[in-house]
């Protein structure tokens, strides 16, 4: 076999196929998280999304997030009637869209709810409050980072 121009030309090209082929299939394999997966649908509703948030900042007063370690407490508002909140606290996990957990609002007599921190692993969480009370919805969205 002689060593021509053309022979190291069809070697380079299938060395060039074969590493092509090599990448597809690992790219092929990688698996892709995206932060929503009905995010179309979630786009068309973002407007209502914005007017949450706008009720949520003219009360004047945040959901404060405390962690105790053990627990996350959660104090809502005081110019809310606990009785009357209903909706749902979702922890985003970022990292892996497999740890969300989902938590309907029950809250106290003093407002406050508790989540303990058994069922999480460590990490940053970003905790978004999607509820209303008697007359108005509204979203907030905060951060807590969960260590063990």
């Amino acid at each position: 076999m002689k060593w021509n121009w053309g022979t190291k030309i069809f070697i380079a090209i299938v060395l060039f196929m074969s590493m092509m082929i090599v990448l597809v299939i690992l790219t092929m394999r990688q698996s892709y998280d995206l932060v929503e997966k009905d995010y179309y649908p979630k786009g068309l509703e973002y407007q209502q999304k914005i007017d949450k948030e706008t009720n949520a900042k003219n009360i004047g007063e945040a959901i404060q997030v405390e962690n105790n370690k053990s627990e996350l407490v959660f104090t809502f508002p005081s110019i809310f009637d606990p009785e009357s909140i209903e909706g749902e606290i979702f922890l985003y996990r970022p990292s892996d869209g497999t740890k969300d957990i989902i938590f309907p609002i029950e809250l106290n007599s003093m407002r406050n709810m508790s989540i303990p921190t058994s069922n999480l692993i460590s990490g940053k969480y970003l905790i978004k409050f999607d509820y209303k009370d008697a007359n108005k919805e509204y979203f907030q969205e905060s951060t807590v980072y969960i260590e063990k």
